[in-house]
């Protein structure tokens, strides 16, 4: 049961950045806890020295990330 939860909430984020209708999660995490059937939503900042969602990415830092994908 808990990866269609996961999965239905990935696919309805993903709906929303697609479509630009609706709030999506950007800049926080939703956390799931299964056992009580509650959510939770924390705050992230984004780091700028990360390669992948940093303010300045090296050409060489994209295509390693590439490679990984």
């Amino acid at each position: 049961m808990l990866p269609g939860i996961v999965g239905s909430l990935q696919a309805n984020e993903a709906l929303k950045l697609i479509v630009g209708y609706g709030e999506p999660l950007v800049g926080r995490l939703l956390t799931f806890d299964a056992q009580s059937t509650r959510f939770a939503e924390v705050k992230v900042r984004r780091d700028p020295a990360c390669p992948v969602c940093g303010e300045r990415v090296e050409p060489e830092d994209e295509v390693r990330l590439r490679s990984v994908s």
